[in-house]
């Protein structure tokens, strides 16, 4: 680093006025410059830089962290995390705790085409009369149930919703589209006569890594979507019936 001195000078100065002649003294001094050497500020914007890599790195670490504690402390807080994410609409923590695409095209399969990377409305709406009680825990290595108390909207009546709503329209046109179909769904989810059903389940999970994943099996399914497997139980076998009487029919 170079340093350059000026030296300190002064200089009388006159001025005239009515009065008569003032002299002052003005300094002329100079603040000493100093010039930084180019390659000294090449290394500190380098060391900047390098601090600011440090920094983001540990900010991704320990959200990383956080979210490993967040999935892997029990499965019991592995349900709840689960069932408190569906019922806020978080679709990505959600995901965390359960294969998140797979829960939703158990309704219906056209969703997750379109829900993208956050919840629709159409989920949301779902979900958001979620109320639960945990009641036990038992793990076993990498194995695990959680009983609990679910309480959400009774599916039995939003699938009737919705069969009715989609007769109606057929009554009228050849063919719904996905996007109509989807939002006979949602109109079915708001009916007034939709109301709640309690369902006591036992939830089964198994260890991923760090995480508890929910195992989406048909009790699970019947707790999520309570009186809905029963209603697509009973189309399924009139839909056969019907196949078998066209069948007949034609020989």
């Amino acid at each position: 680093m170079k340093e350059k001195n000026i030296k300190n000078t002064t200089e009388n100065k006159v001025i005239e006025t009515k009065l008569g002649k003032v002299e002052y003294k003005e300094n002329t001094d100079k603040e000493n410059k100093i010039k930084e050497n180019p390659k000294t500020k090449i290394k500190k914007e380098k060391k900047s830089k390098k601090w600011l890599l440090v920094a983001i790195l540990l900010v991704v670490l320990i959200i990383l962290a956080l979210m490993v504690l967040y999935t892997s402390i029990t499965p019991r807080s592995s349900v709840n995390n689960l069932l408190t994410n569906l019922k806020n609409g978080n679709k990505f923590m959600a995901g965390l705790n359960i294969d998140y695409d797979g829960l939703v095209s158990v309704l219906d399969g056209t969703i997750i085409a379109n829900s993208g990377s956050s919840m629709s409305n159409l989920e949301k709406e779902c979900f958001n009369e979620l109320s639960w009680e945990i009641t036990g825990e038992s793990v076993e290595n990498t194995k695990a149930t959680v009983t609990a108390s679910i309480t959400t909207k009774n599916f039995r009546q939003v699938l009737l919703n919705w069969i009715e709503k989609i007769s109606n329209v057929l009554e009228t046109q050849e063919d719904i589209s996905t996007e109509q179909n989807l939002q006979l769904l949602e109109e079915s989810l708001l009916q007034d006569n939709v109301d709640t059903r309690t369902t006591d389940v036992t939830i089964n999970l198994e260890r991923k890594g760090l995480a508890w994943k929910v195992i989406i099996d048909d009790e699970f399914i019947d707790a999520i979507y309570p009186g809905m497997t029963q209603v697509l139980d009973v189309m399924e076998q009139l839909s056969n019936e019907l196949q078998e009487e066209n069948t007949q029919q034609a020989q």
